[in-house]
């Protein structure tokens, strides 16, 4: 454990984890976007002095609320919750929304959703850690919560985002200590959604149809995949060396972005690739750690749910990366370039790390 200046302890494995991977991630977007930053910037290394910049702001965004206690989370839970859903419905308004699921406000670009995952778990905690309500009540205002965000992600038609904010629901109910047969009917209900939202798009279907069998498309919606899984094949064992992937040559897309978990699979091969795994695996290990040991139930809720925000994103993305999901595109946290995926990640340590100054109490 590593001292504060107030004496506490915080988790210093946690803190090396996110440092690493945080750095890794800068050596990995340098080497992964060149090509495609000199075919749409003029410049190979734009994407890489962005990141840098944004991992600057994330590191100071993670020590601002480091230093923060559970009451001022709450103080701007509210506020933040609202406008982060009113966020995700004004990606539509034209002149404000980028695409479907970006805001543009001046020359600042993000996606509302990274902004409403952290406010949705500090919320959850909240209504799931406070004694006074029934858990009737609990159940009615997080499921009302919940379907106000899911209702904003649906009409982005980001489908992989829904499943997210489902999984981090379904899990923090789990620990809330829900009725067997209630959460059994919410996973049922979750899953008939899911199921509907696929029939209805009929490119859903298709990207099912090609995730299981992406040969059948080949240069269609099969060829990221296929190249994904070129990549990831071509690494080996040992890796072809650190910037030596072929793949970044226009033939995957987003390299630097989604399937930069391909690329480090490229040039790290089986052993680069399992260190990053690692590493992740750590940040799940220390964080199941905190929640067990703080005492507040806001926090051990808070717990939970920050290290379901990283940990759900890398099940996605390194699933899409290795073939054993349909594609989605879902961030690889620290890792992929994008400035609002990494100020989310540095925010959530943050967090995190500071309930584990709770978790291990004052150093004697």
């Amino acid at each position: 454990m590593m001292k504060t200046a107030s004496g506490e302890r915080m988790d210093y494995t946690l803190f090396m984890a996110c440092m690493a991977l945080t750095l890794f991630g800068l050596l990995m977007v340098y080497s992964a976007s060149p090509v495609l930053a000199y075919e749409e910037h003029g410049d190979s290394a734009y994407y890489f002095k962005k990141q840098v910049l944004f991992a600057i702001i994330g590191l100071a965004a993670g020590f601002y609320f480091f230093k923060r206690s559970s009451a001022d989370l709450k103080r701007f839970m509210m506020p933040g919750l609202i406008l982060s859903i009113v966020l995700l419905f004004a990606v539509h308004i034209p002149h404000i929304g980028r695409g479907s699921r970006w805001i543009n406000l001046g020359p600042l670009s993000f996606q509302p959703f990274e902004l409403v995952k952290i406010f949705y778990v500090i919320y959850l905690s909240d209504i799931f850690s406070n004694d006074s309500y029934p858990f009737s009540r609990k159940l009615a205002r997080s499921a009302g919560v919940t379907a106000a965000i899911a209702l904003g992600l649906v009409l982005q038609k980001d489908l992989g985002a829904t499943v997210i904010i489902m999984m981090i629901y379904m899990a923090m109910l789990l620990i809330a200590g829900v009725n067997i047969w209630i959460f059994a009917g919410l996973i049922a209900a979750a899953a008939m959604a899911v199921v509907v939202l696929i029939k209805i798009e009929p490119y859903r279907i298709k990207r099912i149809m090609v995730f299981l069998n992406p040969w059948s498309d080949y240069y269609g919606a099969g060829w990221q995949t296929i190249q994904s899984l070129i990549a990831v094949g071509s690494g080996g064992i040992f890796g072809v060396g650190f910037s030596n992937s072929q793949q970044k040559y226009l033939y995957l897309p987003a390299p630097h972005t989604d399937y930069i978990f391909s690329i480090i699979g490229e040039e790290w091969g089986l052993i680069g690739s399992t260190v990053v795994l690692a590493g992740f695996f750590m940040v799940l290990s220390r964080g199941v750690f905190i929640a067990i040991n703080v005492q507040d139930k806001f926090n051990k809720f808070m717990a939970v749910g920050l290290t379901l925000v990283i940990i759900t994103q890398v099940c996605i993305n390194v699933g899409v990366a290795t073939g054993v999901m349909p594609s989605k595109g879902t961030t690889l946290p620290f890792l992929s370039y994008g400035g609002s995926s990494l100020l989310v990640a540095c925010v959530a340590m943050g967090m995190l790390l500071s309930i584990s100054k709770s978790a291990y109490g004052k150093a004697k």
